[in-house]
């Protein structure tokens, strides 16, 4: 079976889920391009410019 990757609308966290596993009541899309993988978001300069404070994928432009 084939893994549809999703992002949310609102924090852009990737997921396979329908739901977003963060805000649990925020669908996502399968609408979205290009991905960021934060490993250490405390360290890294892009994390900080784009506002994440969690580790994981986060894609870099989500279509509404």
């Amino acid at each position: 079976m084939k893994l549809v990757y999703r992002a949310c609308k609102k924090c852009k966290r990737i997921t396979t889920e329908k739901v977003c596993p963060i805000h649990g009541d925020e669908k996502t899309t399968t609408d979205w391009t290009g991905f960021l993988l934060i490993a250490e978001p405390q360290e890294s300069a892009i994390a900080h410019r784009a506002e994440i404070d969690m580790e994981g994928m986060y894609a870099i432009k989500v279509r509404q």
